[in-house]
């Protein structure tokens, strides 16, 4: 009976390190997700601005049959 205690007491915490470990695996691999998650963000919204701040920057030409010409003074 003793050593029957002794092999479950041992068991106890051989289960109690072994969910730790699943504790700290999990977080991290929250961590790593998030992290993924934040850098994908930041790569769209860094597309984002420059799409917008580059969209203003275009302009049409002006065509040649706008332009407008003054006639010569004559005198």
């Amino acid at each position: 009976m003793e050593q029957l205690n002794t092999v479950v007491a041992q068991l106890i915490r051989e289960n109690r390190k072994l969910k730790r470990q699943v504790e700290k695996l999990t977080a991290t691999a929250t961590n790593r997700a998030s992290g993924t998650v934040d850098r994908s963000l930041r790569a769209i919204q860094k597309r984002a601005q420059k799409a917008l701040a580059a969209a203003p920057a275009r302009r049409r030409r002006r065509t040649a049959t706008k332009r407008t010409t003054r006639k010569k003074a004559t005198g």
